[in-house]
């Protein structure tokens, strides 16, 4: 399967600020059933952090869930932070901008709206205010796309079920993230897992 170069509905600019919220509350929802939340919250555990960044945090559920189990300091950072925030949120182009300084970053399920060339800037750019990155994202593969059809996407909302059929049309294979994770740290020491089924895979990369 090619890797698709398709827009998602959520990034369009002119959706409502209501409609953008909805989604972003029944996305949120999606990513615990997916257990994505509980997969970064344990990767987590394994340094016990202090101060942690979300890169793409939208409205920042998988923060404040940190923040709750954790007790660590969390802030976020995403090009167009959802209203109605629970945690700090600061607006910006994480593959350019200046990012808060944590000791942990992470990111779920954004690298497959990237291009290589602003993936590895993202890497890069974090390496500069966080010692530690945990990547976690989709695989492009038939199983979780066929899988996201029939068991996830009708109980979805609508802009959400499409989406997340496009999101796995553009993710990267672990062959072509783990390159450019390689690329983007060369000195680095990175870990890449994949799940079962191929329904997720994260990459730690220590600076």
């Amino acid at each position: 399967m090619d890797r698709a170069d398709l827009p998602e509905l959520l990034e369009d600019p002119s959706l409502s600020e209501e409609v953008v919220a909805h989604a972003y509350i029944d996305l949120a929802r999606t990513q615990r059933f997916l257990g994505n939340y509980a997969a970064m919250i344990s990767k987590l555990r394994e340094s016990e952090p202090r101060r942690v960044l979300d890169i793409g945090c939208g409205q920042g559920a998988l923060l404040a869930e940190i923040h709750k189990k954790l007790g660590v300091e969390v802030v976020g950072f995403d090009l167009r932070p959802c209203p109605g925030a629970a945690v700090p949120i600061v607006a910006g182009n994480a593959a350019i901008d200046p990012l808060p300084e944590a000791d942990t970053a992470i990111s779920v399920c954004l690298m497959h709206h990237l291009s290589e060339e602003d993936a590895v800037s993202l890497i890069r750019n974090a390496s500069k205010s966080c010692r530690r990155l945990i990547l976690l994202d989709l695989v492009r593969h038939w199983i979780p796309l066929a899988l996201f059809r029939v068991f996830v996407s009708p109980f979805l909302h609508p802009i959400n079920a499409a989406d997340g059929i496009t999101s796995v049309k553009r993710a990267y294979t672990p062959r072509e993230l783990r390159n450019i994770a390689d690329r983007a740290a060369p000195g680095a020491r990175i870990k890449h897992d994949v799940a079962p089924f191929h329904t997720r895979q994260i990459i730690e990369i220590e600076f």
